[in-house]
């Protein structure tokens, strides 16, 4: 039997644009002799529906798409599709639903959230028995027998624990299943990114003797066909599994992920504002990466506070990219802000005010660039910043999306290295200085943070292990320190609700995995 694997990119809701992606595939496995196309779950719809899911119009009109699929595509296909099911008399239920489309033919193999845990649907094509599973939808003990091809159909997403091992490129586990079973073991997923998801990519098969015998990239589209019969022409070329550097792993999925973000919202150019320092250095990178420094423009809004080395690094850098970089600085209507608000402010603005009037400046500028050119805005702000609410509300926590928002200042100095082995855009003076948001005289972050190297390895602890303030004291970390940090976050996450969405590719996200209340009086017991 001949099977091909599309790995597709949806976009959320395109019912129309995602059926017609998937026939071009389906048309292009025919041309190459396959019996059977194979889809990574949620194809049609786009994986991450989110409140779609509770829309029945949705899914009726999702089912009239995949009916048109399934009347139009040359050779059957495995897809799946959100279904309104019947749990009991009273009761309905919007879950995932397995169908094999195609040739005129709609097939429904039901519906896994609604079947025993070690029931795999099997299907008979062509003399091979398939198994179709669905989303890990497979416990450890389930036993198949007599089965050819193992399917499959996946969703897996970075900051997945499940999908980490094969972004990646750690196959053992499809290996020892492929092994086990004495079947080929296909894993279709999909690439791309939807708002803050990132998907895995790297869509499998694996021969029976555990061999890989082809991955498709983490970030792109593609489609590969293979043969069940040892030695036949169309068998997928063995090839070992290729060990990816973990950052290079995340810059391509920051990447993808800004590139969708724009596009699949409508978008095509950003506007970014360049301090001269580490964090929009790389924002502005991976925008590059994503967009073409055609479409990237960028801002430099040197205020009173502002050094020349960092106005010269903002330019370096645009240079090194070919971005631009108009200069606009904040002076003026900072001075007429001060000048109008003055005796609101009992008679000046001074201190933090004065601070966070600065980063609100800026995002004036930005914004109004951005309406008067339909461009959208990112955001700089990193993870460290986001915990700490080291940041300025409506200043530097605006912006539609923040590139590099789930990711730890040190990481982001790991991604900026990285970078610059390929090809050396970030100016090394802005990996080298000392950061600063320069809103004040001689300004350091140091004055109001702990060293960042510090600060980033108790939070990890905290955020990603989940370690109370006992745990952590236990484990060594200062509890002065402790105290500080943990405090801190909680006291913080009313603006953490304020900040744009970021690509979650490490870690726990704050808004995805641990959004803890605003008002929210519980203290931990060994900071009390």
């Amino acid at each position: 039997m001949r099977i091909a694997v599309a790995q597709v990119n949806p976009r959320v809701g395109d019912l129309s644009g995602n059926m017609d992606k998937m026939l071009g595939y389906t048309r292009r496995a025919a041309a190459a002799d396959a019996d059977l196309v194979v889809f990574g779950a949620g194809s049609l719809t786009g994986a991450h529906i989110a409140g779609l899911v509770d829309s029945h119009a949705f899914v009726e009109d999702a089912h009239e798409h995949l009916r048109t699929f399934a009347m139009t595509s040359p050779i059957p296909a495995l897809v799946s599709c959100a279904s309104v099911n019947e749990l009991d008399a009273d009761t309905l239920a919007i879950v995932p639903e397995l169908f094999l489309a195609g040739e005129r033919s709609l097939e429904s193999l039901g519906a896994p959230e609604l079947l025993e845990s070690d029931v795999v649907p099997v299907i008979e094509l062509a003399d091979c028995n398939i198994a179709v599973l669905f989303d890990g939808h497979f416990e450890p003990d389930t036993e198949l027998s007599n089965v050819d091809v193992l399917v499959e159909m996946n969703r897996d997403a970075f900051g997945d624990p499940m999908a980490a091992p094969a972004a990646r490129g750690d196959l053992r586990p499809l290996s020892a299943l492929a092994s086990e079973c004495g079947a080929h073991v296909v894993s279709a997923n999909q690439c791309g990114a939807a708002d803050s998801v990132v998907f895995a990519g790297n869509s499998t098969v694996t021969a029976p003797n555990g061999s890989l015998m082809h991955a498709s990239p983490i970030d792109e589209e593609d489609l590969f066909v293979f043969d069940t019969a040892p030695g036949a022409v169309h068998e997928v070329q063995q090839r070992p599994a290729v060990e990816l550097d973990i950052r290079e792993i995340v810059w391509r999925a920051l990447v993808i992920a800004t590139h969708d973000y724009v596009h699949k919202n409508g978008f095509t150019d950003i506007v970014i504002g360049l301090s001269g320092g580490i964090d929009s250095s790389v924002v502005a990178a991976i925008a590059v990466d994503a967009l073409g420094a055609a479409h990237v423009h960028g801002v430099a809004m040197p205020g009173p506070y502002s050094s020349e080395a960092s106005l010269s690094d903002a330019r370096s850098l645009a240079a090194n990219l070919g971005i631009t970089c108009d200069v606009i600085p904040i002076t003026g209507p900072l001075e007429a802000f001060e000048r109008v608000l003055a005796q609101a402010c009992e008679g000046s603005v001074d201190g933090l005010a004065a601070e966070n009037l600065q980063a609100r400046v800026r995002t004036v500028e930005l914004m109004t660039i951005a309406n008067s050119h339909g461009w959208l805005m990112l955001n700089c702000g990193n993870k460290s910043e986001a915990a700490m609410g080291f940041s300025t509300l409506y200043g530097d926590t605006a912006g539609a999306f923040a590139p590099i928002g789930d990711i730890y200042k040190t990481e982001v100095y790991e991604l900026a290295q990285w970078r610059n082995t390929h090809d050396a855009v970030i100016p090394q003076s802005a990996i080298d200085k000392e950061p600063s948001a320069e809103l004040y005289e001689g300004a350091r972050d140091i004055d109001r943070l702990p060293p960042y190297d510090k600060l980033d390895e108790l939070l990890e602890a905290h955020i990603e292990d989940e370690m109370g303030a006992a745990e952590l004291i236990e484990a060594g970390f200062d509890p002065e320190l402790v105290e500080t940090v943990l405090k801190t976050v909680q006291a913080n996450e009313y603006k953490r609700r304020s900040e744009p969405i970021a690509p979650h590719v490490l870690g726990r996200s704050f808004t995805r995995d641990r959004a803890w209340p605003i008002t929210n009086g519980w203290v931990d017991p060994a900071l009390a």
